[in-house]
């Protein structure tokens, strides 16, 4: 059994049998040749994800992306979990409803974060669902 470990997202979760990996993948003839088709692999997957600049989503997809940029509520959140809930209740896609927790880490100055995830689908929906904490600090 084989590990993979991709350029965008490291080391896979599964074990890959020794006929799969010949199926799925070919040998390079050099060191060279692999080190530079990875650091090509990694840099694009900064900014592109796996499907290639062609992708129905474009911008907005994330599969397979090394770096991803997110919306993080953070701070006091309790007080306002009801009505971030709410606003999220309300989004289209399934996955999108669900309040999740996350740690983060900054890539320009390092900074760790733990907040809920805001998908960007939502953002709208969650300020307004916030405003009225606006109007409570004036």
């Amino acid at each position: 059994m084989y590990k993979i470990v991709r350029p965008p997202v490291g080391e896979s979760n599964r074990e890959m049998p020794l006929s799969e990996l010949k199926s799925k993948y070919k040998k390079i003839s050099s060191l060279e040749k692999a080190q530079t088709g990875w650091e090509v692999e990694y840099e694009v997957s900064s900014k592109q994800c796996m499907h290639g600049p062609n992708c129905k989503i474009g911008n907005f997809c994330t599969v397979g992306r090394r770096l991803q940029e997110v919306n993080v509520l953070g701070g006091l959140i309790l007080p306002v979990w009801g009505a971030v809930e709410k606003a999220l209740s309300k989004q289209a896609r399934l996955s999108h409803r669900r309040l999740r927790v996350v740690r983060i880490e900054t890539t320009e100055d390092n900074q760790r974060i733990v907040g809920l995830l805001v998908p960007n689908s939502a953002v709208e929906a969650v300020l307004q669902g916030l405003a009225w904490v606006q109007e409570i600090e004036d």
